[in-house]
């Protein structure tokens, strides 16, 4: 009976116990004239019980290292600090002494706006004299150890006629926020900023600096119905999402460029000028599935094990991107097959399709096809699940009932206490459809196995066939002789030298693509000795070994009936 009575006791206590003061942030912007302008950061916390409290600053986000370069005047009223490296100060105060640090941001582009050639411009913070664009990794520091804890987020000084907008106001819509969420937080602002609110689509913004022809009209209304489509899938019809565009400039040469940054509750899209809308729609419609994959479905892999379950968080939403897109009439059927051969085919010919997960780990932000490997790779598994969850229930259930099933279960736990998204998926596809995925996770995901897809998807209506070439070949080391811009490996009898083509030959132009079959190599050369002309050699790299490749589209001859049944299906319908 003693015994009950203090665990009553104990539980009375732990109901009446308050929950720490939240992690309070402000920021305001310091105009310099014609110069960028600082951003003002304030942060006013209660210090560790302990005395202690281990200040991180903003270190590194992406290919951006070193960011605490662009912090400086950092002030901390409370207690006294020291520095034991860079990117870290230690606060020595009273145990629970409420702390007050303010510091300034400088911007990492002094030379104007970001340039195309980094498609996502993570050097540092952007700070424009017209306009700034602060990622929260880049500009807010963080107490250690307090991700989970509640903040609260408000408006500093700005100069005068100028507007700011950061998904950290979701706050005050109702949406609990975190010191995570600061951290991975968007903010924007600028004299006479655009910013677009759709009375269809409650919380969605839309905001942009003036004067850009960066984003096409129409893209506001492609991201509304992406939006609202995934809105509609998830039943979450008043998620609060903010889209930020950000100009960067024409790329060295031309061409153009186009990439962004999830954001949790937003997403910011960098763009160089002459975007479509339809592509620029893409990556939107990619990011605001990450509302809910994987952040309300399970929780990823910790600190530099993030990557391993990329495939899931980024090749998942992927597969859904198209399949709203499909189900919202934003994506044709036929633009989808289109999209979906085109990842098959980008997959087969990659050089990295075969890399196990620890090398997505230790590369993800090294290699291009290292980095583009989970998204392909998880895409791919999950139409092959999809397609063996509708067979093994006949037609009854699909993918979309296991990833709603894995939101159901982890929104049953305190935030970060439900399961991994691997584990929660593991689970769901078990109870939905009684298939084991554990061994295809084991080959595919990890193990790094060429992902099969069934010879037919959909109730037929699409093949995944296999066709068998001639391997590519392109007859030469062309990565030496681009490199020198002369002529080198040669292998003899090979396509290359059949067309002409010798070592020491220097390398005025070329049309080349690694691993395309589908066109000619065009080289003009011109012979090492004086007063050589140049010649045109052309020839198709076809090499002496046959290699598989794959191919998915609509099976042919089905009728309208049929064809519109088809994009039903692959919509989730």
């Amino acid at each position: 009976m003693i015994r009950k009575l203090l665990i009553a006791a104990a539980a009375l206590c732990l109901l009446g116990a308050k929950a720490p003061p939240s992690v309070d942030y402000r920021l305001g912007i310091s105009a310099q004239g014609d110069a960028p302008p600082l951003a003002e950061v304030e942060i006013r916390f209660q210090g560790d019980a302990d005395g202690e409290t281990v200040l991180q600053l903003p270190d590194s986000f992406g290919h951006g290292k070193d960011l605490w370069r662009y912090i400086s005047d950092i002030q901390v009223r409370g207690a006294d600090v020291t520095a034991p490296d860079a990117a870290h100060r230690v606060l020595r105060h009273r145990p629970n002494a409420r702390l007050t640090v303010r510091y300034r941001v400088q911007t990492a582009y002094p030379e104007g706006d970001p340039p195309g050639a980094e498609q996502n411009p993570y050097r540092g913070p952007i700070l424009r004299p017209t306009w700034f664009a602060l990622l929260g990794d880049m500009a807010f520091a963080t107490p250690e150890g307090r991700d989970r804890q509640a903040a609260r987020f408000r408006w500093g000084r700005l100069p005068k006629g100028w507007r700011a907008v950061s998904d950290l106001e979701h706050g005050a819509l109702g949406r609990p926020m975190t010191v995570a969420d600061v951290a991975e937080s968007i903010s924007v602002g600028g004299p006479a900023m655009e910013i677009v609110e759709i009375p269809s689509v409650p919380r969605l913004r839309i905001v942009r600096p003036p004067g850009t022809d960066h984003f096409p009209a129409a893209l506001a209304d492609e991201i509304t119905k992406a939006v609202a489509a995934q809105r509609a899938f998830w039943n979450d019809p008043n998620q609060p999402y903010l889209v930020a565009m950000i100009p960067l400039t024409p790329k060295p040469g031309g061409g153009r460029s186009a990439g962004g940054t999830g954001r949790g509750d937003g997403f910011t899209l960098y763009a160089t000028p002459g975007g479509r809308a339809d592509e620029l729609g893409w990556i939107i419609a990619h990011e605001h599935i990450h509302t809910w994959i994987p952040a309300l479905v399970g929780h990823m892999p910790p600190g530099d094990r993030e990557p391993e379950a990329y495939w899931l968080s980024e090749g998942f939403t992927d597969f859904f991107a198209i399949r709203a897109m499909v189900r919202g009439g934003l994506m044709s059927l036929d633009d989808a097959v289109i999209r979906l051969d085109e990842i098959l085919t980008a997959y087969d010919r990659s050089p990295a399709r075969t890399a196990p997960v620890a090398r997505i780990v230790a590369d993800f932000w090294k290699d291009g096809e290292v980095q583009m490997l989970p998204y392909r790779r998880g895409l791919l598994l999950a139409l092959k699940w999809d397609e063996e969850i509708r067979r093994k229930t006949g037609g009854k259930a699909d993918l979309d009932d296991v990833i709603l099933r894995m939101r159901d279960h982890y929104r049953q736990f305190a935030p970060g206490q439900g399961p991994d998204v691997v584990t929660g998926l593991v689970s769901a596809a078990w109870v939905v459809a009684q298939i084991d995925l554990r061994p295809d996770i084991a080959r595919y995901a990890t193990g790094g196995a060429v992902v099969p897809l069934p010879e037919t998807l959909f109730d037929k209506c699409l093949d995944a066939m296999v066709t068998v070439s001639p391997g590519f070949d392109s007859g030469f080391d062309h990565e030496a002789s681009f490199a020198g811009k002369v002529v080198k490996g040669v292998r003899r009898r090979g396509p290359a030298w059949n067309s002409g083509l010798r070592d020491g030959m220097r390398l005025e132009s070329w049309s080349f693509t690694p691993g395309d079959m589908t066109r000619e190599v065009e080289l003009t050369v011109r012979q090492a000795r004086r007063n050589a002309r140049p010649r045109t050699i052309r020839y198709w790299p076809y090499g002496d070994n046959d290699v598989e490749s794959r191919k998915i589209q609509i099976t042919p001859d089905l009728t309208r009936e049929q064809l519109a049944a088809c994009g039903r299906k692959l919509g989730g319908l």
